[in-house]
């Protein structure tokens, strides 16, 4: 069997307002983060629930 994409609705959840927080907090004039080191915390929570969303899913049947 092939491993599929999975997709988690409830990361799915969870990234959206992460990622509308993290463009709240960034500022385009000057390409920065208002506040550095809550725009990283934003940025990193954001790549890991945007990966937990589309991780492939395990193969549990062995044969």
């Amino acid at each position: 069997m092939k491993n599929k994409i999975g997709f988690n609705f409830f990361f799915a959840l969870l990234a959206f307002p992460i990622g509308l927080a993290l463009l709240r907090e960034f500022d385009f004039e000057t390409y920065s983060f208002k506040k550095s080191a809550l725009g990283i915390l934003y940025l990193i929570t954001f790549i890991v629930a945007i990966y937990l969303t589309f991780k492939k899913k395990e193969n549990t049947t062995e044969k």
